[in-house]
Formats: structure tokens, C-alpha cells, sequence
């Protein structure tokens, strides 16, 4: 499914022991005067459960830029992308799909999130999916971490970038048929009580920080297996010069999913091959 594609304050952030236990990296060496700070993200979380501590709160006020994945606080870029979303006059959702599935995936938004499918006829499945993940949440109104933590960047007066264009991840989703993106909603949906147990294992690994468990948990997926080229690995590499260009110049906080952290061709690990020393922090 493609539900997992789509993540107080101390005064004292002594380091980690162990390597994959740490959501929060400081990244210093090859020629740096001044650290910056890498922290991996989850999708949606329950308000009470924000990973946020003081350490976070301190690495934000060291650092004068934000990155996320894409720059959310870009309207202009929101408002572009928002028609992106439209397929072509002529399209129809609705035949991508058998009759019996669609019906049951209009039946479940009907029911369950309260809109009816047939608005939606002409949007893209990605759409879709984004409000059926918000049902594998285990409070009735989870937040986004990436949210939080712009909130956080922006009351600190960091300016915001993104590591990648909205665009970008558009094509990545456009480059995945129709159909097949279509059969996973109604898969996702046919088996929510599964997904909302998959979902509770995420977050208990990225709870625990264990960055290796969340990404072995993320790769027994069948579509992240399939498309983990283009949604993991091309994505860590094109992000690895805009990082090392940025911290060049000024510290910065780097914000993105935790999958995209751990495993040989993760961030951290590209990071540490371009030269830098990126070390745990404790939370």
C-alpha cells in the first residue's frame, strides 16, 4: 500500500550510543564553523505524542533555515500544485476501477470519511489515498509532524525551503499508473484493520527512534519494494547536494521522513560518504 509514502526542550545534547537510536543528527566536520541538525519525520501522529523535545528546540535555534521535503509554507507553490491535482476534462476515476470496487470505496467515504466519491471523480488517486491514511490513525484527529515543526522554525524567524519541489513529488505519483494506485485505495480499504496494526508498528519503531526497524518495517511493503528507486533512493541522492551546498553557507535544520535516514543508501549514511560527520542526539 502507499499509505507509508506519503512522518520538552533540554539544555544539554550529549550524544547517542547507539546509531539508529536517535530521530535528531547533528552534523558537523568537512569544514563546517557551525553544526547543522538532520531529524527524521513521521506522516501523522496523535497531538499527545509529538517527539518534540528540548534538544529540538535547541538545534532549531542554532540553525538559520528550515528544509523540509517541500517548502509547505510556498502558497504560491501550494496553489499551483492544488491544480495539479485536477486530471484532464473527460477523465473518470471511476473507470479505473471494477463496479463492485468502486462501489465499495464509495460506500467507505461515504461512510467513513463523509464525502462523496462521485466529487471526486476527476481527482488524482494520490488525493485519495492522503485522506484514507488519516484512517490508519489511532486518535480521531492526528496531526503533522512536518506542521509542528514549521511552526516551530517559523516562531524562531528561520526562512523555509524545501529540499525537493511539490512538483517533484507529483511526478513521482504520476509516474505510477492510475490503476494501479487506484487498486491500492481499495486494497487499503478492504484491509484498514491490518493497515491501522501496520501503521502501530511504524510508530512504535520511530516512538523507540529505531531507524533501522523503520525501515526494514517500510520495505516489506510490496510498493515501496517496487518503487524504491524512485520514491527512496534517486530522492536521498538528488537531496545530498542541496544539503551539503546549504550547510556550506549557513546551519540549517533538515526535516524528512525517517525512512529516508537509515540503510547504506540513506541520508545520513551519504552524508557521512560526502565527508561530514553526522552523529545521534539525544532527545
Amino acid at each position: 500500500m502507499f499509505t507509508t509514502l506519503l512522518c520538552l526542550f533540554t539544555t544539554f545534547m550529549p550524544v547517542a550510543q547507539k546509531d539508529s537510536s536517535s530521530l535528531l543528527w547533528k552534523i558537523t566536520g568537512h569544514g563546517l564553523s557551525k553544526p547543522s541538525y538532520l531529524f527524521g519525520t513521521i506522516h501523522m501522529l496523535c497531538t499527545d505524542d509529538l517527539p518534540f523535545s528540548v534538544a529540538i528546540g535547541k538545534a532549531i535555534k542554532e540553525t538559520k533555515a528550515f528544509y523540509m521535503e517541500f517548502n509547505m509554507d510556498d502558497t504560491e507553490a501550494m496553489n499551483r500544485i492544488a491544480g495539479e491535482m485536477m486530471m484532464p476534462e473527460g477523465y473518470s476515476f471511476k473507470a479505473l476501477l471494477p463496479a463492485d470496487d468502486y462501489t465499495l470505496l464509495s460506500n467507505y467515504f461515504r461512510d467513513s470519511i463523509g464525502v462523496p466519491l462521485q466529487s471526486l471523480d476527476r481527482m488524482k488517486p494520490m488525493l485519495l489515498m492522503s485522506m484514507l491514511m488519516e484512517k490508519t490513525a489511532t486518535c480521531p484527529n492526528p496531526v503533522s509532524c512536518e506542521n509542528m515543526l514549521l511552526l516551530l522554525a517559523k516562531d524562531q524567524g528561520l526562512t523555509i525551503h524545501g529540499l525537493e519541489k511539490a512538483e517533484d513529488q507529483i511526478a513521482i505519483f504520476d509516474s505510477i499508473p492510475d490503476k494501479e494506485e487506484a487498486a491500492s485505495l481499495v486494497k487499503t480499504v478492504k484491509e484498514m484493520a491490518a493497515n491501522r496494526v501496520e501503521y502501530q508498528q511504524l510508530l512504535d519503531a520511530y516512538y523507540a527512534a529505531n531507524l533501522n526497524q523503520l525501515l526494514h518495517l517500510i520495505l516489506q511493503e510490496e510498493d515501496v519494494v517496487r518503487y524504491q528507486k524512485l520514491m527512496l533512493d534517486d530522492r536521498n541522492n538528488n537531496w545530498i547536494p542541496v544539503i551539503t551546498k546549504q550547510i556550506q553557507q549557513t546551519p540549517s535544520f533538515f526535516a524528512c521522513g525517517a525512512g529516508h535516514l537509515a540503510g547504506k543508501g540513506g541520508v545520513i549514511a551519504l552524508l557521512r560518504k560526502a565527508g561530514y560527520t553526522v552523529e545521534p542526539v539525544v532527545m
